[in-house]
């Protein structure tokens, strides 16, 4: 089931734009121009915390992050018939106490293709030619050459290609590299060599250079990337994390590391963030740690109102949202 279509088309006269204080400054001038350009004839209202939110007010759109405070701003409104997030993951949503059956509800799904496939891409190449002992030797001034490997004939293995998935397959056939993804609904996928379920992934990972992991967090993807997971790579693997926080058990990867099944990781999200001072994944030379910005991008808010307008135009014309979100799968 997705927050979909029962509804009946409607117009877009009245929207609410919700965002942190700090945030909300820097992003108003480029609402203001995306709304002039796409909804001329639509108003505006701008709030920073529940109490700038009107009480009984009525809107037709509201766009927001996942922010905590979401529900008493939705509870001071008496209508709104659509919400829009900013962020292409939603899992925060399911523990908040609001209505999540009777409005439209989208997700700004895509948002992130280009940042993060390429994030994917630099960790690979990161590793595969050692740049970060690179970096450590120019740092000592020291001249030490080594043979290095290449991306091309090697295994991508992408744990769900989705939008991400699917543009960092397009990117690694540019290297030449073979690629296997899973999918829950079986389909052929353009650039993607192999598509397999993810519960028979285990004969691919044998073959597995690089595994990266683009699954939204969910009941059933929690903790998925585990021990049993790791047991079955090619020995030598690289694991590169571009999820959300607890798709991946951080101290398996760590046992991997330390026996010999990973070569190394690159992680940009964290089980707990932002990742305590105190964990042994600091310490790793073999491990590349990114204080989750894999899919940052000046182009970020732009984007993410032009996946609403497409939104808004598919349902105009009857047609299925183009990135719902899915009540019973949790994403």
């Amino acid at each position: 089931m997705t927050s979909t279509t029962s509804h009946q088309s409607m117009v877009v006269r009245r929207v609410l734009f919700l965002q942190q204080p700090d945030v909300l400054e820097a992003q108003k001038d480029t609402v203001v121009a995306w709304l002039r350009e796409t909804l001329p004839a639509a108003s505006l209202m701008f709030a920073g915390s529940p109490e700038e939110v009107p009480q009984g007010a009525e809107f037709d759109a509201v766009i927001t992050p996942t922010l905590p405070w979401l529900p008493q701003a939705l509870a001071r409104l008496a209508d709104y018939r659509w919400i829009h997030f900013l962020s292409a993951g939603v899992e925060k949503i399911w523990a908040m106490d609001f209505d999540k059956t009777r409005p439209l509800m989208t997700k700004s799904s895509g948002v992130h293709g280009a940042p993060m496939s390429e994030y994917a891409i630099g960790a690979m190449l990161y590793f595969t030619k050692q740049f970060g002992r690179f970096h450590e030797q120019a740092r000592r001034a020291e001249w030490q050459r080594t043979w290095l490997d290449e991306l091309a004939g090697k295994q991508l293995t992408v744990l769900g290609l989705g939008h991400i998935g699917q543009c960092l397959a397009r990117r690694a056939k540019a290297f030449d590299m073979t690629v296997v993804g899973t999918l829950r609904n079986m389909r052929p996928v353009a650039e993607v060599d192999r598509v397999v379920p993810l519960d028979e992934i285990g004969n691919e990972l044998a073959r597995t250079d690089f595994l990266v992991c683009c699954l939204p967090l969910t009941n059933a993807t929690e903790g998925l990337v585990d021990d049993a997971m790791l047991s079955q790579i090619k020995p030598g693997a690289v694991l590169i994390d571009i999820s959300r926080g607890g798709v991946v058990h951080g101290d398996a990867v760590l046992r991997a590391l330390d026996n010999g099944l990973l070569k190394g990781a690159a992680l940009d999200v964290f089980e707990q963030q932002p990742l305590p001072p105190e964990s042994s994944l600091w310490k790793r030379e073999d491990v590349l740690i990114t204080p989750h910005v894999a899919g940052t991008t000046p182009h970020y808010l732009k984007r993410a109102l032009d996946i609403l307008m497409a939104n808004l135009q598919a349902q105009a014309a009857g047609e299925p949202l183009v990135t719902p979100v899915h009540l019973e799968g949790g994403y």
